[in-house]
């Protein structure tokens, strides 16, 4: 990971990557990248990625999943288990769900 003490953003994905900040950042928006991962990918935090991105004027994805499509979210909610999609529209009662959760003696 990057640190102040190493040299300026721009120098240092100059060397590692031997291109410009300014498209190694575009390629980052390309790609969909989220600050985040785009940090993961350049080595830098967070917040230097999203300091830079505003100075090139380059906006990446925010940190969270990109949202399904109307067709993806009907297919995974009508599937017969149980997802983050479907567990609030169906009585699981047969489901089991209560097997899977440890219990624990809080008397003895």
């Amino acid at each position: 990971m990057a640190n102040q003490y190493e040299g300026s953003f721009e120098h240092t994905v100059q060397r590692k990557f031997n291109t410009s900040a300014r498209d190694a950042l575009l390629k980052c928006q390309r790609n969909n990248l989220s600050y985040d991962e785009a940090g993961k990918e350049l080595g830098f935090q967070h917040g230097t990625i999203r300091k830079w991105a505003k100075r090139y004027k380059i906006s990446l994805r925010a940190g969270e999943p990109p949202r399904l499509r109307k067709d993806q979210f009907l297919k995974l909610f009508r599937q017969p288990e149980m997802n983050k999609y479907n567990v609030l529209s169906r009585n699981w009662i047969h489901a089991n769900i209560f097997a899977t959760i440890p219990t624990c003696n809080v008397y003895g």
